[in-house]
């Protein structure tokens, strides 16, 4: 269901000459291992990231008061993701969702709670998308979780599960 909001869009100050825009995320992490096999390890790592990351997401939506998270929240699609990673058959919070349709809702609003916690330290720009996805494939344990459930995909005898790790998951370049 689409909604009309009535608050005003309040643009950032500009940037003079002597100022320089960066965007950065407002949490450090160290960078994943690429080496890493260990599914415990890269789990732990998923679950203190998000943990470091929901006081921003929470400022977030405190400051817009609106997420573009969809049909999951900043506990159950983390917890999604990350239990089909590791090798378990999920339960899926939402009744009459297929588990392919699940995993990529879940992952889009995953994506969604990054980006919206990323944006939400004072004083940081927006990024570019090319600046968002280089960060968010390349540095944090959200995007090695959402390359272990494309695997994982790939590897299953659902058709419509194949299909999701195939095209819907990770983009064209980032695996």
């Amino acid at each position: 269901m689409l909604a009309d909001f009535t608050d005003t869009y309040e643009k950032p100050p500009s940037v003079t000459a002597s100022e320089s825009t960066v965007w950065a995320c407002p949490i450090n992490f160290a960078p994943a291992s690429l080496g890493e096999t260990d599914s415990q390890k890269l789990l732990t790592a998923f679950r203190q990231e998000v943990a470091a990351l929901r006081p921003w997401y929470e400022l977030s939506l405190e400051r817009r008061g609106r997420t573009a998270l969809g049909l999951f929240d900043s506990d159950t699609a983390p917890e999604l993701l990350g239990s089909y990673a590791s090798g378990k058959s999920p339960e899926i919070p939402i009744k009459n969702l297929s588990l392919a349709v699940a995993l990529r809702l879940a992952a889009q609003d995953l994506k969604a709670l990054y980006f919206e916690a990323a944006i939400a330290r004072p004083g940081t720009a927006l990024p570019e998308s090319a600046a968002f996805n280089k960060w968010f494939w390349n540095e944090t344990a959200a995007g090695q979780i959402l390359k272990a459930v494309k695997e994982r995909c790939m590897n299953e005898e659902d058709k419509p599960l194949r299909m999701t790790g195939a095209m819907l998951l990770v983009p064209l370049g980032q695996t």
